[in-house]
């Protein structure tokens, strides 16, 4: 599950270096992207709390710094959006990794099926 960062207002606030710094408040985080895994998945998947994984889909795969949260459905992995821009400025460019770009297009319309991308965790 891919989700807007109040603080980048998904993305379009992410060249304010004050707001990346407060991005992941529930897991004091920012200026990267994290994925939050329930702390039994994580187990299973053999990850800790700061690991560095690979985030995969079909269409690609992405990095990010694990972030245990009981908050996170067992089956389900979450990604901030806002972070992953190739341009906009020196506090956006090269910060982070885009969730978006391995979402699985819905068939039909291109929109990204976020609910319904599956993907494998591991370690990088």
């Amino acid at each position: 599950n891919a989700y807007p960062l109040m603080a980048l207002t998904g993305g379009r606030n992410a060249n304010q270096a004050w707001l990346a710094d407060i991005a992941g408040p529930h897991l004091q985080m920012g200026w990267s992207t994290w994925v939050e895994i329930n702390p039994e998945t994580a187990a299973k998947l053999g990850v800790k709390e700061n690991d560095t994984v690979w985030v995969e889909s079909p269409v690609g795969r992405i990095q990010g710094i694990v972030k245990l949260y009981e908050g996170i459905h067992p089956e389900v992995v979450g990604m901030p959006l806002g972070f992953g821009h190739t341009a906009m400025g020196r506090w956006a460019e090269g910060i982070g990794e885009n969730p978006r770009k391995i979402q699985e297009a819905d068939l039909g319309d291109g929109l990204p099926r976020e609910r319904l991308t599956r993907v494998k965790v591991y370690k990088v």
